[in-house]
């Protein structure tokens, strides 16, 4: 990710369970590089949310480290809408480790 973006959460659209679906979530954040500013949408479904805060993990750290990895990886947030949708494997690493991944131990 190049310095010069800067990222704030601006928003939050939660949604409770309900009946037999799962509570959601959508982060919201600007993006800036001082010139220009732009949004992106980090999605939570299908227990996601609901797995990262019942370990005391903060959903919004997660949603915040996935933008993050994205941009780093060279994706251009002026160029697209950026949305980014959390599987539940993922949020469940996160849950366990903090991050979306997990290294085992070398052998």
């Amino acid at each position: 990710m190049k310095d010069k973006f800067e990222i704030l959460m601006v928003g939050l659209n939660r949604e409770r369970a309900y009946a037999k679906y799962k509570a959601s979530a959508t982060y919201t954040f600007a993006i800036s590089d001082g010139r220009a500013k732009t949004h992106a949408d980090v999605i939570f479904s299908d227990g996601g949310l609901e797995i990262i805060e019942q370990k005391g993990k903060e959903a919004k750290a997660a949603a915040r480290l996935a933008l993050q990895r994205l941009l780093v990886s060279g994706c251009d947030p002026f160029e697209a809408q950026i949305f980014i949708q959390i599987p539940y494997r993922q949020a469940e690493l996160f849950s366990k480790y903090g991050n979306f991944f997990h290294e085992f131990p070398s052998a």
